[in-house]
């Protein structure tokens, strides 16, 4: 198998050792590189009573065999550990061009384990790898952070992945970015880091892998990148603030902590208004033709940054009913150099917001903060407290949605909007009902909306024929009838891209399954058949199973739906609409996997996967 180095960096912090290791072949055909060679490793090294902050978790960044070509969609990299806010496996992916030149350094995979008794951070390059001090960085946000270690290094196209004060500070919503535009965002993988006293890892490559079919490779690039430009002008031209009103209109937005169903504030905040307001502009990630990141300008506050992406800016907008795109903006910058998901922290404030219009939460409780829903003044204020986690409120929201109104009781658990301690996305699974049997199924950082996105098939347009999801009807988005053939075929199509590691926006610019499997045999040489394909996509969806499963995730978790998502709206696209039966459809959904009734991979489709003895 080509496209990949057989070589995995180990470091030790608590004994301040750097070892490196040579897997056998048989690992990577099984699962590949990224977020499956991370569950392999997850697998065999963290057992059930290790916990997402014990110094014995691993924190694992992995690249697969397509970083180091040509292609657009090919500057992914994986994160993968025990997360603090599922306690369960989890992987978060980040772009920009730190996967690229961790590639470049020789290695396929980075696992830290152990805890320092200082900060340090990595630094890695051509094979050599050190611990260096960071006592002067801890405290700084990620931004400064990646300036002075770049600057420390002193070398160019040096790449950081660094924390800021959100995961020092072991918030459970703590995210890893690099470039200052891309986070592994989900799921408290910054926690994890900062519980290891580990603030950035810093990276440069020059070494080149070789690949099986050089020549072929170039020529499949070279069509692929020149179709995805020429079909990706609409969110080129507006990054992906564009889908505001399309997904407006098929009623898939987080409106007021999921309460409603239309709101016209939400034009505000989308595409054309975005990119003329902000006179927003491509920043691209590494070798992109796509083009969706957006680096912009914000007039109120006298910034230049990046963008808040859709899924940014509907939680910390729309779910917050704050229509005023300079405090939006403000507030994802802030996020971002805390190092905070955008996502959970938007969730988090329309949860303290309902809380407060409610009666559960006084002025008093909030340290004078008017919490009223469309506040950019409390969204910004509260941002700043969860992220640098100060006063008893700010400690609090930074433990999560699950976790506070756990705490908090009072009837705040029926507007907490999480499944298994993370919060939900923006994408509504009233609009499209396979979005939920996704989200309470899905083995891998529980409701996530990019390790499974059935929802693209209806809000996107998005086809998998290749794994028999062709025709549908637009009705069927509110039928359970077939729908775990769709969100089965989502998931595992989502486990080989996080696992090769490649850019699931592509596929809304003409990318497809077979260019993917294309460029793998180009790449790797092994010359899958589509069906070897998808049997590697289930197979890494089946061991991120068992590896829920050991963690203590059961079919009672993955009933435990929403409270908030299963009361219709009464106005919009989807009004009285909700996943009603999702119970029966989970249940469906195992026995087409070839699990028993508890949801257990049964020993018959552990043999099929080659899972009874794990590689």
């Amino acid at each position: 198998m080509k496209g990949i180095w057989r070589k995995i960096l180990r470091v030790d912090l608590s004994k301040r050792k750097i070892t490196k290791e040579e897997p056998r072949m048989e690992v990577y055909r099984n699962f590949i590189g990224g977020g499956g060679l991370g569950a392999r490793y997850l697998y065999h090294e963290v057992p059930a009573e290790v916990d997402a902050f014990s110094p014995e978790n691993r924190l694992i960044m992995a690249v697969g065999p397509f970083q180091g070509i040509a292609q657009t969609g090919a500057a992914k990299w994986q994160v993968v550990s025990r997360s603090p806010a599922i306690g369960a496996n989890a992987e978060s992916a980040a772009t920009g061009w730190w996967g690229v030149h961790f590639k470049k350094t020789g290695y396929d995979a980075l696992i830290i384990q152990g805890r320092s008794d200082k900060p340090v951070y990595l630094w890695i390059t051509d094979g050599q790898a050190e611990l260096k001090d960071a006592s002067h960085l801890w405290g700084l946000d990620m931004y400064e952070a990646n300036d002075e270690i770049i600057k420390e290094i002193g070398e160019k196209d040096v790449q950081v992945a660094a924390i800021g004060q959100a995961g020092e500070r072991l918030s459970r919503i703590a995210c890893i970015g690099t470039e200052k535009k891309s986070f592994a965002g989900r799921a408290g993988l910054g926690a994890v880091m900062g519980s290891k006293y580990l603030k950035a890892v810093a990276v440069k490559g020059t070494k080149q892998v070789e690949y099986a079919d050089e020549e072929r490779l170039e020529k499949i690039n070279r069509e692929i990148n020149m179709r995805v430009y020429e079909k990706a002008d609409w969110i080129r031209k507006d990054g992906t603030a564009v889908v505001f009103k399309p997904f407006a209109e098929k009623g898939n937005l987080p409106i007021k902590n999921y309460s409603l169903g239309e709101w016209e504030g939400a034009f505000k905040l989308g595409a054309p208004r975005y990119t003329e307001y902000l006179d927003a502009k491509p920043w691209p990630c590494a070798f992109c033709t796509m083009q969706c990141h957006r680096r912009v300008k914000i007039p109120k506050y006298g910034i230049e940054t990046v963008g808040p992406e859709y899924e940014n800016l509907a939680m910390l907008g729309i779910d917050t009913m704050v229509d005023d795109l300079d405090d939006v903006c403000y507030a994802n910058d802030l996020a971002n150099r805390y190092g905070v998901d955008a996502i959970s922290l938007g969730a988090i404030i329309a949860w303290a917001m309902e809380c407060y219009e409610k009666g559960v939460f006084t002025k008093e409780d909030t340290g004078g903060v008017e919490l009223k829903w469309g506040s950019g003044a409390a969204l910004i204020e509260l941002t700043k407290r969860i992220g640098l986690r100060e006063g008893k409120l700010g400690w609090l929201l930074g433990e999560g949605v699950k976790i506070a109104s756990q705490r908090i009781g009072k009837g705040s658990e029926n507007w907490a909007v999480h499944i298994k301690g993370l919060e939900v996305p923006a994408h509504d699974p009233r609009a499209v009902f396979h979005a939920g049997l996704n989200y309470a199924t899905a083995p891998a950082q529980a409701c996530s909306h990019e390790r499974g996105n059935p929802q693209h098939v209806w809000v996107a347009g998005v086809r998998l024929p290749e794994f028999g999801v062709d025709q549908v009807k637009e009705e069927d988005k509110w039928s359970w009838e077939g729908a775990e053939k769709i969100v089965v075929a989502f998931q595992d199509y989502c486990n080989i891209v996080n696992s090769l590691v490649h850019c699931k926006f592509m596929v809304f610019a003409g990318f497809t399954l077979t260019d993917l499997l294309n460029t793998f045999n180009a790449a790797t040489g092994l010359n899958w058949s589509m069906d070897e394909f998808r049997r590697a996509g289930e197979r890494i969806t089946n061991l991120q199973k068992l590896l829920n499963l050991r963690y203590g995730l059961t079919k009672k978790d993955d009933l435990n739906f929403p409270k908030r998502l299963l009361e219709p709206k009464k106005e919009g696209p989807a009004a009285n609409k909700a996943p009603y039966g999702i119970d029966k459809a989970i249940e469906k959904y195992y026995e087409y996997r070839g699990w028993d009734k508890n949801g257990v991979p049964t020993r018959k489709k552990r043999s099929e996967l080659g899972l009874l003895k794990i590689p």
